[in-house]
């Protein structure tokens, strides 16, 4: 899927704005505060409903007006869809060919977008739950039931959470969420373990066409529990060991919702002893391999690379630059044109974008 044209009205620093995109790279450079990234913000929020930088609703919304709207015209090789995101004071209304949707996961099936932005170099570094957020927004967008079993998971999870806060706890309650909790880990536990491996056998051809090197960048998954054949089970007994700490500390301690994975660059744990340009390689080839999971045209990514070109040195700029040439749709964000780059550049100044050829 890509997006043909983008119109946005009080969205950010836009009062009004509409472009034209292309396939290909989408190079858009302009100066800092000028507008860029509110630009593939946009564009992100096209398919997750909400931004890659803020929880509040309200700091999209263009600081002269109470409302904003996300227009835009998306194709595939086999169809085109209109998507409208409304963003108001009271919250945000999707619609989708003009037909409201009722839950932002029903945007999973219009379009994916992947996204590096620059505090993503942090993620080796950042708490578990960011690491967490990675897989499961990436596996969710190829699974309606990972999603499902997720949402389910997350649901159910807060109930015995709340449970266990009572000043009195009923027991066979507990016992009834902990069996939910429990059917509900195991669909989670094997859709990571399949994304992880399928995403190595991706991540090394990625990492060596933007490093150009034969070294193997790999995911080493975490799982809270480690067993294929006795996995209820398992699971089952160490909820009831872990019963005191839960009733103790007031929070379900153990669980799915506390895994992990560390990234590997051969024998060395990036997170721990990777250098800044290791660790820049390794999440932009991690941020851009799980667009070859896609299997048709009309499910391919679009990406977005937010000021990505800042800190890498003239190799692996131009080495990004020419692997990116490959890809259906990209938009990068600089704040100045690329000497391995001779095509087509939008200008970006203020509320108003440019094409230039």
């Amino acid at each position: 899927m890509k997006v043909t044209n983008l119109e946005l009205t009080n969205f950010r620093n836009y009062k009004y704005l509409s472009a034209e995109f292309s396939d290909g790279i989408n190079y858009i450079v302009g100066e800092n505060a000028k507008g860029k990234t509110n630009l593939v913000e946009a564009i992100y929020t096209l398919s997750f409903g909400k931004s890659f930088r803020t929880n509040d609703t309200l700091e999209m919304i263009n600081k002269d007006s109470k409302y904003s709207i996300i227009k835009a015209k998306t194709k595939s090789e086999t169809s085109s869809k209109d998507i409208d995101v409304y963003l108001l004071s009271e919250g945000k209304k999707i619609r989708v060919n003009k037909k409201p949707i009722s839950k932002l996961s029903d945007l999973n099936g219009i379009i994916n977008v992947l996204c590096f932005t620059p505090k993503d170099v942090n993620l080796l570094k950042d708490s578990p739950s960011q690491r967490r957020k990675f897989l499961n927004q990436n596996i969710s967008k190829n699974s309606k039931i990972y999603l499902s079993s997720l949402m389910d998971y997350e649901k159910v999870l807060k109930q015995r959470n709340d449970l266990l806060k009572q000043e009195k706890v009923n027991f066979d309650y507990l016992g009834i969420l902990t069996d939910y909790l429990v059917r509900l880990s195991k669909p989670i536990y094997e859709y990571r373990q399949k994304f992880v491996k399928r995403i190595n056998e991706i991540l090394k051809d990625v990492y060596k066409n933007i490093s150009l090197t034969d070294e193997v960048l790999k995911i080493k998954y975490k799982p809270f529990l480690d067993s294929e054949e006795h996995y209820e089970e398992e699971l089952q007994e160490l909820y009831k060991a872990q019963t005191q700490e839960d009733l103790k500390k007031k929070v379900t301690t153990i669980g799915v919702h506390k895994e992990d994975f560390n990234i590997y660059l051969g024998d060395k744990n990036l997170g721990v002893y990777g250098s800044q340009g290791e660790n820049r390689l390794a999440i932009i080839s991690l941020k851009i391999a799980p667009y070859f999971l896609a299997k048709s045209d009309k499910e391919k990514p679009v990406i977005v690379l937010d000021d990505v070109l800042s800190e890498l040195d003239e190799n692996h700029e131009k080495n990004l630059l020419n692997y990116l040439k490959t890809f259906n749709q990209v938009f990068i964000t600089n704040t100045k044109k690329s000497d391995y780059y001779q095509e087509k550049y939008y200008i970006c100044d203020n509320d108003n974008i440019v094409k230039e050829d």
